[in-house]
């Protein structure tokens, strides 16, 4: 028959064992779930590269389409006119000149200008994800860390007390047998 020390012992080390597992699984399913966030913003980014890339195709294929049709017609408007009027030419190109220093330069400025503030508003995201993530990791570990210690430091206090129990009863027995 298990007297009760063996069992005491053998339950506080099953407690010890349970305590050292939970704490493993907690530190490990932590840092799967933060690897897993990190992953996530580093696809963000990836996307947002490639998104970029195929912006700036998209828009050199459409400004190419765009000038092609616009010398088109402008060819075409340059004939018709000249036919009719032949002085025309020098004032059309005067008009798309004036165009183009005024109104063209405005758009592309512009343009640019939101595409740049778009793009500072993601990088300024992500940065932010980032380092909210690396706070919530470090949080995280030491709030671990100190369940760890003071888990340690309770089990360690645990000897002491039943030390000063036992001592209360050995002193209460020799009071009584006096």
């Amino acid at each position: 028959m298990m007297n009760i020390s063996d069992y005491n012992k053998n339950a506080q080390k099953a407690v010890s064992q349970g305590m050292e597992t939970f704490f493993n699984w907690q530190k490990q399913a932590l840092e799967n779930t933060l690897t897993m966030v990190e992953e996530g913003i580093a696809v963000q980014e990836k996307n947002l590269n490639e998104t970029r890339k195929q912006y700036q195709d998209w828009e050199q294929n459409m400004n190419r389409e765009l000038n092609s049709q616009k010398e088109q017609y402008k060819s075409m408007v340059l004939k018709i006119s000249e036919s009719y009027f032949p002085e025309s030419k020098n004032q059309i190109e005067q008009a798309e000149k004036l165009y183009e220093e005024n109104i063209g330069g405005m758009v592309e400025k512009t343009r640019e200008m939101v595409g740049s503030s778009i793009e500072r508003n993601i990088e300024t995201t992500l940065t932010f994800e980032k380092e909210w993530l690396n706070k919530l990791r470090e949080n995280y570990t030491s709030g671990a860390e100190n369940l760890r210690k003071q888990y340690d430091l309770m089990m360690s206090l645990q000897p002491e007390q039943k030390e000063q129990s036992s001592e209360k009863k050995s002193a209460g027995k020799t009071e009584t047998n006096k």
